[in-house]
């Protein structure tokens, strides 16, 4: 593993506020703990740009397939950012940016280090389904795809930015339209798909980067170029914004709508997989496979049958369908005896609810 110290220059402070990070000075000296309240000199600092955090690489050589769960608690405190931006987008103004720097910071911190992430979306799905929270989602989805395939620095940065502000034009989408309990009239779905080209024009003169902004204009392009609002295809479509509408299109199966109920992730996944290398670039879809676990070894699910079991083996190739240990059969009976069922195998069954508290 390679540590560097990296300029931090994206993250908003107040005084009194617990910091997010650990902050070190150019040569590595410890300034501020994770945890500890910003002082007056600690924000003096970081408006020089003088303050670091601290990154790493993984030297992949080492074989190192590290897991991680996303916290909660940080998951909150990048959303409420995101909220006060998309709550109050009259102008797109520098402590807008600022702000959604900040919550880019915090997702990239999160996920740094960690070959795999799972994410309790029972969970997350407690909070309202708005825009700002799909795009959180999205981001880390596309953080996470955006690690495994080799972006860092900028790069990664970019990426992680323009996921969270791919759905920012739909603000200027009338209500009525966008949660619309029923099927959309064509020019309605004409009305839907200007929200990319709104989006753009609302932050071009936002000091983004070119790249950030073809995210926003391109996230609903497809592979086979039968995507909008330019239907280009293939290499014409930066590979930031197709990692987005891979993220894009999962969270969207999988979160509720005026119009239908969210699908299982399972479900979601195949969808996903079904679409690689016609809607999606079938490389980006194999990293998403590679990163993102569903249902993590020791976490305890139940079938639609009923039953009930503990995943003892997630498989490569199928992740959307692990090994189980059943542990209660449908009537709740528990079995003292060792019944095996592989989902791979069995197309009938497949995992209707997942609970993490037993996760390691």
């Amino acid at each position: 593993m390679i540590t560097y110290l990296e300029p931090l220059s994206t993250a908003i402070f107040q005084v009194g506020e617990l910091s997010s990070l650990d902050l070190f000075d150019q040569q590595g000296i410890l300034l501020l703990s994770k945890g500890k309240p910003i002082t007056a000199n600690i924000l003096e600092l970081l408006r020089k740009r003088k303050l670091y955090t601290l990154k790493y690489k993984l030297n992949k050589s080492q074989g190192c397939n590290k897991t991680y769960k996303f916290d909660e608690s940080e998951y909150q405190d990048i959303v409420g950012n995101v909220r006060e931006v998309f709550e109050d987008m009259c102008l797109f103004s520098v402590d807008h940016l600022y702000k959604t720097l900040s919550a880019v910071d915090k997702i990239i911190h999160e996920l740094e280090g960690a070959d795999q992430v799972y994410i309790d979306l029972n969970k997350f799905r407690q909070f309202d389904d708005d825009t700002y929270i799909h795009s959180v989602n999205v981001a880390i989805l596309a953080t996470l795809i955006g690690m495994q395939i080799g972006f860092a620095g900028q790069t990664l940065r970019d990426l992680t930015l323009g996921a969270l502000l791919h759905d920012i034009g739909k603000g200027s989408i009338p209500p009525e339209i966008l949660n619309k309990p029923s099927e959309l009239t064509s020019k309605e779905l004409e009305i839907i798909k200007k929200h990319p080209l709104i989006g753009e024009e609302m932050l071009k003169e936002a000091d983004l980067s070119a790249e950030v902004l073809s995210i926003i204009r391109h996230h609903h392009e497809r592979w086979n170029g039968h995507g909008y609002p330019d239907g280009v295809s293939q290499q014409a479509i930066t590979l930031s914004a197709q990692v987005v509408a891979v993220s894009d299109v999962f969270d969207a199966l999988i979160s509720d709508r005026p119009y239908r109920k969210g699908l299982p992730p399972y479900y979601a996944l195949e969808l996903i997989i079904a679409g690689s290398g016609e809607e999606f670039n079938e490389n980006i879809v194999k990293s998403f496979l590679q990163c993102l676990v569903l249902y993590p070894e020791g976490s305890i699910v139940t079938l639609n049958t009923g039953e009930v079991g503990t995943v003892i083996k997630v498989q490569k190739n199928y992740p959307s369908r692990p090994i189980i240990k059943i542990l209660f059969d449908k009537y709740g009976n528990f079995l003292d005896s060792d019944r095996i069922c592989d989902l791979s195998k069995d197309l009938t069954k497949f995992i209707a609810s997942i609970d993490f508290k037993y996760v390691p």
